[in-house]
Formats: C-alpha cells, sequence, structure tokens
C-alpha cells in the first residue's frame, strides 16, 4: 500500500467535515425519493403497458437500455422509474415482469442498474433479460468493479484517488461504494458470471469499455476506470 497517498486522505477532510458532507456524496438516491419514484411508476402503469405495447411495432430490432437514468441513447428503448424531467421512453419497475414478449429483443444494455439491486431482484431481472432476448440476443452488463477498487484499497492502482479523492480514510472511501448510492450489492467477474449463468446463460465473458459484441459504444467515459464489463449471450 502507499503509505504517502494513505496518510493524504487521513489528513483532508476531518472527520467531522466528512459527515456533514454525507447527504451531498450520498447523492438522490435516498430511500424516499427512491419511494417516491416507483409510486409514481405504479400509478402510470396502465398507460406504460400501452406504451410498451407500441414500442413493439419500433422497427427492429429492439434493443433495451435499463435502468437508463440521465444517460439517454438514441436508437434504444431507455427504460427506469418515473421522474420528472427526465428523457426517457418508458417508464418501469424493473422488479416486475417486463412488459416485452419472449424473445422479442436482440440486446440489452445495463450500466451501474445491478448494484442497486439486492441479489435475488437481480436474478429475478436475468431471467426476465434472457426470456425476452431472441436466441444470440446479447446482454451487456456494467458495475462497480470489486476486484479493482481492492486493489485501489491496497494503494496498487489510483482508483479511489479518481472517483472518491478526500475521505479522511481508505477504508471509508472503499465503503462508499457499499453502502452509498443506493447500492445494495456488489459484484466482481465471478459474482456476476455466477448469476447471469444460474439466470439460465451458459456464454457469460468479460467485456472491455467500449468493446464487445454490440456495435456502438454504449459505455459512459466518466464511469470508465471503475466499472466491470461483461457479456452474456441467451
Amino acid at each position: 500500500m502507499s503509505t504517502e497517498r494513505n496518510k493524504a486522505l487521513v489528513r483532508s477532510p476531518k472527520l467531522e467535515d466528512y459527515v456533514a458532507r454525507i447527504p451531498t456524496l450520498k447523492g438522490e438516491q435516498s430511500w424516499l425519493r427512491v419511494f417516491a419514484q416507483r409510486a409514481a411508476t405504479t400509478a402510470l402503469l396502465p398507460l406504460e403497458l400501452r406504451k410498451a405495447r407500441r414500442l413493439l411495432h419500433r422497427e427492429q430490432p429492439l434493443k433495451l437500455h435499463i435502468g437508463c437514468g440521465r444517460h439517454y441513447l438514441v436508437g434504444w428503448i431507455n427504460i427506469d422509474l418515473a421522474r420528472p424531467g427526465r428523457k426517457q421512453d418508458l417508464s418501469w419497475d424493473l422488479r416486475r415482469r417486463l412488459p416485452f414478449p419472449d424473445c422479442a429483443v436482440a440486446a440489452i444494455f445495463a450500466e451501474h442498474l445491478f448494484e442497486h439491486l439486492d441479489v435475488a431482484t437481480s436474478l429475478r431481472l436475468l431471467k426476465e433479460c434472457r426470456r425476452i432476448l431472441v436466441p444470440g440476443g446479447v446482454l451487456r452488463i456494467g458495475v462497480p468493479d470489486l476486484e479493482r477498487y481492492i486493489h485501489s484499497y491496497l494503494g496498487e492502482v489510483p482508483l479511489i484517488e479518481v472517483y472518491r479523492p478526500g475521505r479522511p480514510t481508505r477504508g471509508i472511501a472503499f465503503g462508499e461504494i457499499f453502502f452509498f448510492y443506493g447500492h445494495r450489492s456488489m459484484y466482481d467477474f465471478e459474482t456476476l458470471k455466477l448469476i447471469l449463468q444460474e439466470a439460465g446463460f451458459t456464454a457469460v465473458e468479460r467485456s472491455a469499455f467500449g468493446e464487445g459484441r454490440l456495435a456502438t459504444s454504449l459505455d459512459s467515459e466518466d464511469r470508465r476506470l471503475e466499472t466491470l464489463y461483461v457479456e452474456a449471450v441467451k
């Protein structure tokens, strides 16, 4: 571990200053905000079901961007919880059965979604993804890379310094990837591969930023260093 980097983290800021910043650092994923988004999404359910049926008539092949957040992808069906002012194509609670028939979708992309779900919910959603994919369809997932963060905690790569600078200690910085932003789980490649295989995918492989089976680069540049990308083929 780099002693100098660790000392720098300890020196700034003081713990009480950091504690005062925690609500800001956690961002917008408070339980109350998520509850309100889910309630709004449920209220829109009849409307969104009709919208999903219309989306099926889009020019093929259908491609879904689930958990899209603010990252709107042109040419994809962008799906997330309802939120006023956010551009997306379908408001949907991904804990529900996806509103598409079997073998109707060619590709699914999810970047920094699955860490917001517990493992049981993730497994159900991955089974749904497999159900709606055509044979040979591709699911591409990006999540915070637990293994890479461990290497950074040990001082081997400067990931913590890039994404979580100025924390009182490396341990506090490392803990944020588990406990902030509404995160419910963390993945290394072994774990993500296991859950994908349990969902029924047999071809699962590690990918790299901006690479993979899907023709267009989908990945967010600002998440490049911290993200594990994995692709699974039905």
